[in-house]
């Protein structure tokens, strides 16, 4: 069973569209309103997305308690992506269809690269490289927020970054717990939305949340149970973890 799930903050005037193209492929849409003071949740819920509330706490945030959704509900995977039109919902089978054979899958952002500005680009690169490093796993874009992933692994990892860094975190605590992570090619779109990123705190937070993430590896992780083989080609058997979202 697959859910998608948006973490969304005052994009009232482009989510409707994005619900739209996903429920035309079957896929059942929880939008996780990240505390917007526009009309976002209302606009989801008459596009037809269950709406979840929460006070603005980042998009890591949203993502966590999108997947507890998610889990209580029995959803065995979900596919994440931003409600700002960046991501194409015509590209998401794709993402599914790699999640047969993967734990998680990442949208590699390769297709019309000339259009994403130079100095993300440069970022985007640096940030890949340093998460390699840390995950013992090639990770070409580690940036990207188009993803399929079991929720009930996200919420077993010993996460702490709660902004843009959670999704760091993700591919480097996935990684060395055994989980196979996969990248599937994806476009590439730039619209006329300002970035959430803030150039220097959510840098500050990206470097936190590799040392963070270094540090769990080194710990942490040694007591959680390894992934049987199995659970490589069949993502819906991975370990048996705890389900709980990190305090």
């Amino acid at each position: 069973m697959m859910l998608a799930v948006i973490p969304a903050y005052n994009e009232a005037t482009r989510i409707g569209e994005v619900i739209a193209a996903l429920i035309a492929q079957g896929l059942p849409v929880l939008v996780v309103d990240d505390g917007s003071l526009d009309g976002t949740a209302g606009v989801s819920r008459e596009s037809g997305a269950h709406v979840l509330r929460q006070i603005n706490g980042g998009k890591g945030s949203a993502i966590l308690a999108g997947c507890a959704w998610a889990v209580g509900r029995g959803y065995l995977k979900v596919l994440l992506l931003d409600g700002d039109g960046q991501h194409d919902p015509r590209e998401a089978q794709g993402l599914v269809r790699a999640s047969r054979r993967a734990g998680l899958v990442i949208g590699k952002r390769v297709r019309g690269l000339h259009r994403q500005p130079n100095h993300r680009r440069f970022f985007n690169r640096m940030s890949s490289l340093l998460v390699t490093a840390i995950a013992g796993k090639r990770i070409i874009d580690s940036q990207s927020g188009y993803r399929v992933c079991d929720p009930r692994l996200i919420l077993s990892l010993p996460m702490r970054g709660r902004r843009y860094d959670l999704e760091s975190e993700m591919c480097i605590l996935a990684a060395r717990a055994g989980v196979r992570v996969t990248e599937v090619p994806i476009t590439v779109i730039y619209n006329d939305k300002r970035s959430g990123v803030h150039p220097l705190y959510d840098t500050l937070r990206f470097v936190r949340a590799l040392v963070v993430a270094f540090i769990n590896c080194r710990s942490r992780l040694r007591r959680m149970p390894s992934a049987p083989p199995s659970a490589q080609s069949r993502p819906e058997r991975l370990p048996e973890l705890a389900l709980s979202i990190p305090a």
